[in-house]
């Protein structure tokens, strides 16, 4: 004889261990470098872990309650994570909010025909409410992480899906509540219990990533260099790399000879995928400008001026059409100038013709303005 009992009660454990193990770890990254996201991230998973004893206790009050304040707290995780890699929404994909209105009303009457004149037990209207409710929530933020998956990778697109297919899934729950049997509760939580664990994994890794931990955690070295943009040649980029080599510098290079240990480097070429060290192609410009601003931005929450260093102009050229190229520097300009940083361009004028010299340099005259 199947012993549901003891089945549940390993789903429950289960569950309850990987919360509090995601709550903490999560926590102490928060602790170490402070991003919101990683905050609201780690509340998630202490509120779940409260969410499954409110669920064992029988209290359909409390458990929509917590389930409304997981999903408020990820939703805010993950809106706050975006923001911290990028700056900003895409106007049309924050639109996308205006459904959950209409969604969840919509939701609620399907349930009500559905059942029609099923006696109600108390609790059941809160439980649909918080289910609905939490599963949009789910879904768009599951959604909304489309916006950073250049940067996360494989990661960020497993979260999607475990975000949402866990809101798909809560759906259904609230009409376990109202047919009870041994079977369906065990079903319902054991999907719980794999989708749960699946995101806690994934946001413990993804918040222990080098992307996510990358330039919060360095040691400021204060160095006397004036802000904007300059233009370097190779001597003096030899200079310079000796005055910064204590410095945070992020760097964009095609050598990676003598590169101070300090800088965050990329190493600028066609073969990602064969390189050794953290290395971006020339065609993702779009990358380097998200991992410009991230820079810049964690910088000068640490009380300090960011310095990017691109040595790699002619290659960008190569790959790249000099306007996207000039788009792309002017971009980084204006995130320099706003944060107050320095752009340091390496750059031979001998490489260039006349009009594209006369373009980069116009580029450093606009930056003094």
């Amino acid at each position: 004889m199947i012993n549901y009992q003891l089945i549940l009660t390993i789903e429950e454990v289960t569950v309850l261990t990987a919360d509090l193990l995601a709550a903490i770890l999560i926590l102490r990254v928060y602790l170490k470098n402070k991003r919101r996201s990683a905050l609201y991230l780690s509340l998630v998973w202490f509120f779940d872990l409260l969410l499954v004893i409110g669920y064992n206790i029988g209290n359909p009050y409390l458990a929509s309650i917590l389930l409304a304040g997981v999903a408020a707290l990820l939703f805010c995780g993950i809106v706050n994570l975006i923001l911290e890699e990028n700056g900003g929404l895409d106007i049309s994909k924050v639109l996308i909010f205006s459904v959950v209105a209409p969604a969840l009303i919509g939701y609620i009457v399907l349930v009500e025909y559905t059942i029609g004149g099923a006696n109600i037990p108390p609790g059941f209207v809160s439980l649909l409410g918080s289910h609905g409710i939490a599963a949009f929530l789910f879904l768009m933020a599951g959604l909304l992480t489309s916006e950073i998956e250049g940067i996360y990778g494989r990661e960020i697109t497993l979260l999607k899906g475990a975000l949402i297919l866990f809101g798909l899934h809560l759906l259904p729950i609230p009409l376990i509540y109202l047919y009870p049997s041994q079977l369906y509760p065990i079903i319902g939580y054991g999907i719980s219990a794999v989708l749960i664990i699946a995101m806690t994994f994934l946001t413990i890794k993804l918040t222990s990533s080098g992307e996510f931990l990358r330039l919060k955690t360095m040691e400021i070295h204060e160095v006397e260099i004036e802000s904007g943009v300059k233009i370097l040649n190779q001597e003096e980029y030899k200079k310079i790399k000796e005055k910064l080599k204590n410095v945070p510098v992020l760097a964009f290079v095609r050598t990676l000879n003598n590169i101070p240990e300090s800088w965050t480097h990329y190493f600028v070429t066609t073969a990602t995928k064969e390189s050794d060290v953290e290395a971006i192609s020339p065609m993702n410009l779009e990358r380097m400008t998200e991992l410009s601003y991230k820079y810049l931005k964690a910088m000068e929450e640490a009380g300090s001026r960011g310095i990017i260093l691109i040595d790699c102009l002619e290659y960008l050229i190569m790959y790249n059409e000099f306007t996207s190229v000039i788009k792309f520097l002017n971009k980084l300009k204006d995130f320099v100038v706003s944060h107050k940083g320095t752009l340091i361009l390496v750059a031979e004028k001998d490489a260039f013709e006349d009009q594209q010299w006369a373009l980069l340099t116009r580029l450093l005259e606009e930056a003094k303005e």
